[in-house]
């Protein structure tokens, strides 16, 4: 009997949680943020750059080290040796022989060396080159949150589209409620003979139109849901939205109006910092390089300094010589010091057209922004008056029903009150959808999305 009970309860369980997982839950504004940045390729793309940049710093800096190349040997061959001069060009191989030792014509030889390179001053072109580097990477960063910012306000307008087409859907609802209830009516009247039959059939049509209008918004309803999930990896059947919130608004507090440190111009300006270390790089090209030279080296032969030779494979260990050799070396390619002054020119005149690219962005986005706000103003004004307007047409298309009921007015009086209503609606759905278009813009524009996010939770 108990374990009876404890498999009940388990199931019951079971079920219950089964019922809570299959529950829609809402998806917040800010929720839908997170996981487009989470998922979308565009954001992972800049985050893969962002650490190419600094594995390119890091190859930068290992270039930089002392240059350590070993070098080990083990060959058989002649030894004949010969005058004469040749550049070491690829290809070469190096032979020296005395031409008086008689006897075998090849023996074994070893070579093994160490060598050191190490340029240790370069008139400041390795830490102008590490700048360099360094400006490169806050670039890829600044082009990361620049596009992150641009996939937020993205999502913002899918979100908000989703919400208008979902008011709209809730209008063409309440729509087709108003005029069944007409129809319901009318049947009624002209059953008790108080209205012709054919006021049945007018609001019959006009029932039919109202049902078809709610089909077109809901397909479109569901279209702008699946074009969300382009950013936001989300089943669309499992959560719902909070279309409540798109037709009221909180009060909007006075945008910042000063675009200083915006992600769009911070890539800009990043880039002409950039620029203006590559510049320098390369005005550096025209000095020479300093470096310390060392080497070891041990080399043994067949050949023994009696003049003997020993043609076996083992003889080649014999006879070692070591050696080494320290000194300093200056190295200066006077063409690329001469490309140099050309490269640097070059490298300015960019810098120059990207300073230009940020002042005319600076520009365009100030002046949106003051945009921006006025149009909101007024947007803002617009949708009271629209919400006024929605009041005052409720509550006379609800005295003209009452008189359609006590026979005071025709059907077409009635329909024609319920069209203007419906326009009312209509128009104040239309109005609080570029009140959202605009408050959109400016979170782009200033890059602060607060206010939405306080809006839709």
């Amino acid at each position: 009997m108990i374990k009876q009970k404890l498999y009940l309860t388990a199931v019951l369980m079971l079920l219950v949680n089964l019922k809570s997982y299959s529950q829609e839950r809402q998806l917040p504004l800010s929720e839908a943020w997170e996981a487009a940045f989470s998922r979308y390729p565009g954001l992972t793309e800049k985050q893969a750059l962002i650490r190419e940049s600094e594995y390119q710093k890091r190859e930068l800096q290992n270039d930089f080290l002392p240059n350590l190349q070993l070098q080990l040997q083990n060959s058989y061959g002649t030894f004949a040796g010969s005058t004469g001069a040749f550049f070491p060009l690829p290809g070469t191989f190096n032979v020296s022989g005395n031409p008086a030792i008689s006897g075998a014509s090849a023996a074994a030889n070893t070579f093994g060396s160490v060598l050191v390179d190490w340029r240790v001053f370069e008139f400041g072109r390795q830490r102008k080159a590490v700048q360099a580097a360094k400006a490169n990477i806050q670039k890829a960063e600044s082009t990361f949150d620049a596009t992150k910012l641009s996939v937020q306000a993205k999502v913002s307008r899918l979100y908000s589209d989703i919400l208008y087409t979902g008011s709209k859907q809730q209008w063409a609802k309440d729509n087709a409620e108003r005029v069944k209830e007409i129809v319901e009516l009318s049947k009624t009247l002209a059953d008790a003979g108080l209205k012709p039959g054919a006021d049945t059939l007018l609001a019959a049509s006009s029932y039919l139109q109202t049902l078809g209008e709610l089909d077109d918004w809901t397909g479109r309803l569901e279209a702008s849901k699946v074009r969300l999930t382009e950013l936001v990896p989300i089943n669309e059947k499992s959560v719902y939205f909070g279309f409540s919130n798109y037709l009221s608004a909180a009060p909007l507090s006075p945008a910042d109006t000063s675009t200083a440190g915006h992600p769009y111009l911070n890539v800009i300006s990043d880039q002409v910092e950039n620029d203006k270390l590559r510049a320098e790089v390369a005005a550096r090209k025209l000095f020479p390089s300093v470096s310390v030279l060392g080497g070891l080296s041990s080399r043994g032969s067949g050949i023994g300094s009696n003049g003997l030779i020993n043609s076996g494979w083992s003889s080649g260990f014999n006879n070692q010589n070591s050696n080494y050799l320290i000194g300093v070396g200056l190295t200066w390619n006077i063409s690329s010091a001469f490309n140099s002054i050309t490269e640097r020119n070059r490298i300015k005149q960019q810098q120059a057209a990207t300073q230009s690219r940020f002042e005319a962005q600076s520009l365009q986005l100030n002046t949106g922004l003051q945009s921006v706000n006025s149009r909101l103003n007024e947007s803002r004004k617009q949708v009271e008056k629209t919400n006024s307007a929605v009041d005052k047409a409720r509550k006379a298309y609800d005295l003209y029903l009452s008189r359609y009921q006590n026979g005071l007015i025709n059907l077409t009086e009635l329909l024609q009150i319920q069209l203007l209503l419906q326009q009312s609606e209509k128009v104040n759905i239309e109005a609080y959808q570029q009140f959202w278009d605009q408050v959109i813009a400016r979170s782009e524009l200033s890059g602060d999305f607060s206010y939405l996010s306080n809006q839709f939770k």
